[in-house]
């Protein structure tokens, strides 16, 4: 408040809170899903969402390689990584 020249009366508290966090992709029980091509496709369900790439439905081979490359590197780290740890461990008992 001394930024602003403002008072502070030196007390504060909390205000309760509540967030809502999507982890499901906004996606229906299976039961009720679409298929992903429903809606990842040229002609699919997002066929009017502009400005957004939206895989299976807009093609840029450089952009899918790269995307590729990236979980296939992400891929060969985690498993490098997990056997690094192994290694570690074992040797560590002996």
């Amino acid at each position: 408040m001394q930024a602003v020249n403002r008072s502070y009366s030196g007390r504060y508290g909390f205000v309760e809170t509540e967030m809502s966090w999507p982890i499901t992709h906004m996606v229906a029980p299976a039961a009720e899903a679409l298929r992903c091509g429903e809606c990842h496709s040229e002609n699919g369900r997002l066929e009017q969402v502009v400005g957004v790439y939206i895989p299976g439905r807009d093609a840029e081979l450089l952009i899918d390689r790269i995307g590729f490359a990236l979980a296939l590197l992400t891929l060969i780290t985690v498993m490098a990584h997990g056997a690094l740890r192994i290694l570690a461990y074992r040797k560590g008992r002996r």
